[in-house]
């Protein structure tokens, strides 16, 4: 049963420096290392004004390579936000953590980009931290 639980995302959400933070020039390649790296099934994208841009994630890439014809080698250098989506859903940071399960819940997601009224992001909350 879902803990009712006031706390803010911010308060449990991973740093910029916890999670695949990518831009639209990256290749397919850096952020499959990234993903590794972090031990992570998502990566977020940003533009200079460190706006979130689109996310890639796990579901992603398996759809990827299910569906691509394009050699490996090929894919690998293409830039990695070509397979992402570029509105993900996100929450913001003084959000409570019963909310972000909520959203989580609905849209079957395990991982939240967490961004400022701007759009800036600020982190990521994992389904394993907001309960």
């Amino acid at each position: 049963q879902m803990m009712s639980n006031n706390q803010t995302v911010s308060e449990k959400m991973l740093g910029m420096d916890k999670f695949p933070v990518l831009t639209a020039k990256d290749t397919l390649k850096k952020a499959l290392d990234e993903m590794t790296k972090h031990r992570l099934g998502i990566a977020c994208f940003i533009n200079e004004s460190n706006e979130l841009i689109g996310i890639l994630t796990d579901g992603d890439l398996r759809r990827l390579l299910l569906t691509r014809q394009n050699p490996l080698p090929a894919l690998l250098v293409t830039s990695a936000i070509e397979f992402g989506h570029a509105s993900p859903t996100s929450i913001q940071g003084e959000q409570s953590l019963t909310e972000a399960a909520t959203l989580m819940h609905d849209k079957q997601i395990w991982d939240l980009p967490v961004v400022d009224g701007s759009k800036k992001l600020l982190g990521l909350i994992h389904r394993h931290d907001v309960n």
